[in-house]
């Protein structure tokens, strides 16, 4: 593994253990429901954006209560939730928010994941 990639991975696992990569996608979600009110393309209906929000917003309030373990757990869970829910539309609205929301929504998943998988034993 080169230093670069060393340094990424570092990254990635120190942002794990922190609430504000997953409280920023709950800002997100919530800063798109005009958005979901008006029934934009690409964004996820009134419910699951006011649902997605409050989720997130709880799997961050665990990881701040010192659990970053199932934080994590939770925040993976519902990041692939609303991938499974909602990237198809995002991707064929081809718009920025929707492909904005589309991306944080992974990186979240790919931050948490992460740890969910080593923690889990699947990853070394």
């Amino acid at each position: 593994m080169s230093e670069s990639e060393n340094k990424i991975s570092l990254w990635i696992d120190k942002q794990s253990d922190s609430p504000l990569p997953i409280w920023a996608l709950s800002a997100l979600s919530l800063a798109v429901l005009p958005l979901s009110v008006r029934k934009s393309a690409g964004i996820p209906s009134l419910f699951q954006t006011m649902a997605f929000s409050a989720v997130f917003g709880g799997a961050g309030y665990v990881i701040n209560a010192g659990d970053a373990e199932n934080g994590s757990g939770i925040a993976t869970a519902w990041c692939l939730s609303w991938s499974f829910l909602n990237a198809k539309s995002a991707m064929q609205s081809m718009k920025p928010i929707p492909l904005t929301l589309l991306s944080i929504v992974t990186l979240n998943t790919y931050i948490y994941g992460k740890r969910t998988l080593k923690v889990n034993g699947y990853l070394d």
